[in-house]
């Protein structure tokens, strides 16, 4: 940890807490008992003296909308970016921390299913959307609790719990692109226990080509009683999904005369996945103030899919084991919360030649983390709280290459994480909050592994031998709390991101020279933006939510190597045929300084509800260079729900409903020559969708 910036950022803490003090003394009412709400394994309550900028949304919310992809959840988080790349498949960005490769790299925020921070290819969410209990999104450097990869903050989903209550739920629903959805789900209470079970089916032919979807997914959760004061829970959980990201269009021209790719190649798909998640978790309150949580769990992501332009059959088994162990406990104005954090994962990797299934790749890796991590929660006056965090992270990585052992690296990392902040009582229902916090990522084995092979074939080329870790640095200050019959949260901050790695060369670049096609910290970024949610009173007649997102992304430092020379026989650039351009002060792409996502309730009675949906971006670029800004645009959206009685109803979801043509999706890639937008990897966004079903309960 650099000790420099530690001192900065405590200094810029202090400061705001003197001032807050000062200037709202007069002001203060007790807050009431303190008590430590954070914690990494049953995240099941939203803070309302919290430090930092969250959002939870409950899992009765995600039923209001019959959400059809997990974009249609996150949309109405502020500061949320989100990339649809498939049928299903979404990249969640935070605060404009994005990757800029788009082949597969992590997104900078931490994706945590029940406690679990799932390694999920390329950062999608893989998640049954009719299991939710909750989602809560963390914005701001997260890793003070969540660790690697918690540069931008994290989204953390709670699935279903058993309850003590016995109810049952059966629904049914079909739609556009021949998409139908079939569940049913039951909760058994008993003396001692209670039993969640559910099972669930999705499928779409998608609109784009091949771009099918078949989600089929059975889980469930068994609390035991052990007393009136502990429990245990058994949780598991397989889906078996089987899709088909259907293939973005190259070019602009393509994506108006062939929006549904059908003349264009995937590069990977035909998907199939078996993913299988299984957790054990004890729990023990010691009176009103003290708790003790264990978690044990497992996950394992086994997929093979196909890739056109390398020809390969691809198998990929990534398998994730844990343990975490939290305590919690207060005294009167402190509280308190230790933990530790165990991970052991692998992945399996092999690519076979579809040709003659000969052996073309084999290689495994290997994660060891091990972490401890707490909190503290202080009233230091009255009505005045102050929240630090620390985590201590030692990674050890493994790189086993099966065909060619020289290819091996095993590097390792000791990192500490942070966050500190206050939150002050203005009133009854106001509060001031403020918090700095870190974020990191460590280069990946894979990336380590690329450039120790270049090395070791020529010892003269001018790449590091090391890749430094990358570092995210949060400064936020915000309110919130209740005025008028509305709830808020307001606030502005800064995210500095440092040391971003990537390839020398960006995107895409296959050249000869090896100066450009390996990894290393290529440069820096910076984010401000202000944040806005507001919800009215939803039990009247007409109520509202709105979310609204300023964002100002730049590169701050940052070199690329741009391809001056095409190949004379079309095959690629010519060895050396590239000159440095500095983007610096260069707007991030696909990161649009104005998104507003506005929804309207309309419930004329106690049977019928309206809800229209409105989101909104402005224009942003699609390239680094900055050389192609794409106009923004509007979309609505229209759901319905009438209950015939308590046990049954009916609900419909109309998706584009002015039938909007706009781009879901645009990457074009400034290392290429001219950085045309004929080069543009375009997604078209769906026509005018609609979807209907029904719902009983019993």
């Amino acid at each position: 940890m650099n000790i420099n910036h530690l001192a900065k950022h405590t200094a810029l803490l202090c400061f705001l807490l003197g001032n807050s003090a000062a200037i709202h003394a007069d002001e203060s009412i007790a807050i009431g008992a303190v008590t430590v709400e954070s914690t990494t394994i049953d995240d099941g309550v939203d803070s309302k003296t919290g430090v930092s900028n969250t959002m939870t949304i409950t899992g009765e919310e995600v039923e209001k909308i019959n959400p059809h992809t997990i974009t249609d959840i996150l949309n109405s988080v502020p500061g949320v970016t989100l990339s649809n790349v498939g049928t299903d498949s979404v990249k969640v960005h935070i605060r404009g921390i994005e990757n800029q490769m788009y082949m597969g790299e992590q997104p900078g925020v931490a994706i945590v299913i029940d406690g679990v921070p799932v390694q999920e290819t390329s950062g999608k969410i893989n998640i049954d959307l009719d299991n939710i209990e909750s989602i809560k999104v963390i914005k701001g450097g997260a890793s003070y609790l969540y660790g690697n990869d918690a540069l931008a903050g994290a989204v953390i989903i709670t699935t279903k719990k058993a309850k003590a209550v016995s109810s049952s739920k059966a629904e049914a629903e079909a739609g556009s692109f021949n998409s139908k959805r079939l569940m049913a789900t039951t909760n058994q209470s008993f003396e001692n226990s209670a039993l969640q079970l559910q099972g669930s089916y999705r499928g779409s032919d998608g609109y784009w080509d091949e771009s099918y979807v078949s989600v089929k997914s059975i889980n469930g959760k068994y609390s035991y009683y052990l007393n009136d004061t502990s429990d245990i829970t058994l949780g598991l959980d397989y889906t078996k999904r089987e899709t088909g990201d259907g293939n973005s269009v190259h070019g602009t021209l393509a994506a108006k005369t062939d929006p549904r790719s059908e003349n264009e190649y995937s590069y990977s798909g035909y998907y199939k996945t078996d993913l299988t998640k299984g957790f054990v978790t004890y729990s023990n309150s010691f009176g009103e103030d003290s708790n003790l949580m264990l978690n044990v769990h497992t996950y394992i992501d086994d997929k093979t899919y196909k890739t056109a332009r390398t020809k390969t059959d691809k198998n990929e088994i990534w398998n994730q084991n844990g343990a975490k162990g939290e305590y919690r406990t207060a005294f009167d104005i402190l509280g308190l919360m230790t933990g530790f954090d165990l991970q052991r994962n692998t992945t399996d990797e092999r690519a076979y030649l579809a040709a003659d299934g000969s052996l073309q790749s084999d290689y495994a890796t290997e994660e060891d983390i091990n972490a401890l991590y707490g909190e503290m929660k202080l009233e230091v006056v009255k009505d005045l709280t102050t929240t630090f965090n620390i985590r201590y992270d030692n990674i050890q990585q493994r790189y086993i290459d099966h065909q060619e052992s020289a290819n091996n690296v095993k590097p390792s990392y000791d990192v500490v994480s942070y966050r500190a902040g206050f939150n002050y009582a203005l009133s009854k229902n106001n509060a001031l909050y403020a918090s700095v916090s870190t974020g990191f990522r460590t280069p990946t084995v894979r990336q380590m592994s690329n450039n120790q092979a270049t090395l070791r074939e020529n010892p003269a080329v001018d790449i590091p031998s090391k890749i430094g870790i990358e570092t995210s640095y949060n400064y936020e200050i915000g309110l919130r709390g209740r005025y008028a019959g509305l709830t808020y949260n307001a606030s502005v901050y800064q995210l500095d991101r440092k040391d971003y790695i990537g390839r020398i060369a960006g995107s895409y670049i296959t050249s000869d020279d090896e100066n450009e096609s390996n990894y290393d910290n290529v440069g820096d970024m910076r984010s401000r933006g202000f944040e806005l949610s507001v919800q009215s009173d939803r039990s009247k007649t007409v109520a509202f939510d709105l979310a609204y997102t300023y964002l100002d992304a730049v590169f701050t430092r940052y070199w690329l190597s741009q391809q001056v020379t095409a190949d004379p026989d079309g095959r690629g650039p010519l060895t050396g045929d590239f000159e440095r351009i500095d983007l610096s002060g260069n707007q991030v792409p696909r990161t649009p300084k104005h998104t507003v996502k506005l929804t309207l309730y309309y419930q004329p009675n106690s049977k019928a509800t309206l809800i229209t949906e409105l989101l909104a971006k402005s224009s942003y670029f699609a390239d680094e260079v900055n050389a192609h800004k794409l106009s923004g645009y509007e979309v609505v959206n229209l759901i319905g729900e009438y209950r015939f009685s308590d046990a049954f109803e009916m609900f419909a979801r109309f998706d584009n409903l002015l039938d909007r043509k706009y781009y879901q999706f645009v990457n074009i890639n400034s290392s290429a020559l001219a950085t045309m937008a004929e080069d543009a990897t375009v997604r078209v966004a769906p026509p005018r969708a609609f979807y209907a079903g029904m719902r009983y309960r019993f």
